[in-house]
């Protein structure tokens, strides 16, 4: 496999995008909200250092109000992309197994999810975009690519034809 257009690790407690739930009034939330909403931020930092593209701003359908440049163009790759990301959660105290398999720690594709959308508008226009997507889970120096501390290792490659 070719080396990644783009490899950074993001330190923080990583955030699931699970389930929206319905509060009052029929508004739908994620029972997480400020702790995605603070992964998200983490992720969305560490890509426009790693890529050098600003955010958008602002979001929807209208040009960026920084470089003009209408949404369906502002990202850093445009076509069908790989996307990796190696999760490395914190090991409970009370925990002896090797992998995370407790219903403490968030399932694999919420954090998927989670970053795959905090990377829209920076690495990629979509998350659409991301036609080989792997997400794996682990604790602290168990994976060759986790981290020493929680956050996430990324890893994003343009897909060719060939590939």
């Amino acid at each position: 496999m070719t080396a990644p257009c783009f490899r950074f690790a993001v330190y923080g407690t990583p955030a699931g995008q699970g389930n929206l739930k319905t509060g009052r009034h029929g508004k739908s939330y994620h029972a997480n909200d400020a702790q995605l909403r603070e992964w998200r931020g983490k992720v969305r930092q560490a890509a426009v250092l790693a890529t050098g593209v600003h955010e958008r701003q602002p979001f929807g359908s209208q040009e960026c109000v920084l470089c003009d440049q209408p949404a369906k163009t502002h990202a850093a790759l445009l076509g069908p992309v790989r996307l990796e990301a190696v999760v490395t959660v914190a090991r409970p105290k009370t925990v002896r197994a090797t992998w995370p398999v407790t219903r403490s720690a968030s399932d694999w594709d919420h954090y998927a999810r989670a970053i795959g959308d905090a990377l829209t508008g920076v690495a990629y226009v979509d998350d659409s975009q991301v036609c080989d997507g792997r997400a794996i889970t682990t604790f602290p120096r168990i994976h060759p690519d986790a981290l020493d501390k929680p956050g996430a290792l990324i890893r994003i490659w343009p897909m060719n034809g060939d590939q």
